[in-house]
């Protein structure tokens, strides 16, 4: 039950009212979901916070709606609001995708968020507290790890990070299977669609190495400062709402969208 109750659709007025009317409209469902109908309380917070919502979410910008979901869900996931993990991941699955695709979402998010506490624990790249291995120093076990690293990177030397793990041979080559399955081949994403979920990861856990990792990988698939700065957008709105939600103990009550190709085409479409 939500700390405060909503002001429900028939006791809306005024601006409340219309901008009710307006989420309606857009998403082609019956009422505002919850975190809305919080807001109503509120009416020009709730108008300001809409024209946010209506922008990323009610228009097709640089990227569709359905890849803004996929990176709002990774961010809510790593913010743990359940709230809108499960909006997100409802319409995401109206949007036809499947298990299989959310759980090569997650995978990232996995892979991401474990992977920000070690180069934050170790302080990788930034004046180390545990000494990187050198080349010399890796038994031949991790050495076939770098050297398998360094061929998928085209021939780059690997990263600090993997310096760090080659500490421990077996973690680093379980490691790199994972990271491999992430971010060397397409899967069901595609190799740009996993690097901006990470980046939106990254930034959400506040972990500057993966944030500049993942940051030049996109500019080098040809992602624009344009482009980088409308997700992080996503982001800044996101991580937000996941507060506002938690904060408030807002319950999921009802479908939050419309069902179908109506609501698709309304989204789609919304000015």
């Amino acid at each position: 039950m939500s700390t405060i109750p909503y002001l429900r659709v028939d006791d809306a007025k005024g601006l409340a009212k219309d901008v009710y009317d307006d989420i309606m409209r857009t998403y082609g469902c019956a009422e505002p979901h919850g975190i809305y109908q919080l807001m109503g309380h509120t009416p020009d917070f709730l108008a300001a916070s809409w024209k946010r919502s209506r922008f990323l979410f009610g228009t097709q910008t640089n990227f569709s709606i359905k890849e803004k979901h996929i990176l709002t869900l990774g961010i809510s996931a790593t913010n743990n609001c359940e709230y809108c993990v499960r909006i997100h991941t409802s319409r995401l699955q109206g949007l036809g995708m499947g298990a299989e695709d959310l759980i090569e979402l997650m995978m990232v998010v996995d892979t991401v968020n474990g992977g920000s506490k070690f180069t934050e624990g170790t302080r990788a790249g930034d004046n180390e507290v545990i000494q990187p291995k050198g080349a010399k120093e890796l038994d031949a076990q991790a050495e076939a790890v770098m050297a398998d690293i360094k061929r998928a990177y085209g021939n780059r030397e690997p990263d600090v990070a993997f310096r760090l793990m080659a500490h421990i041979p077996e973690y680093l080559r379980a490691n790199w299977e994972r990271v491999r399955l992430c971010f060397q081949e397409e899967g069901r994403l595609g190799l740009k669609m996993k690097h901006l979920l990470a980046f939106c990861v990254a930034a959400t856990a506040g972990n500057d190495y993966y944030v500049k990792m993942h940051g030049n990988r996109l500019k080098e698939l040809g992602v624009t400062d344009d482009e980088l700065a409308e997700i992080l957008l996503v982001v800044d709105l996101t991580c937000g709402y996941n507060r506002y939600v938690q904060g408030l103990q807002a319950q999921q009550e009802h479908k939050p969208f419309g069902a179908g190709a109506e609501a698709d085409k309304t989204l789609a479409t919304a000015r």
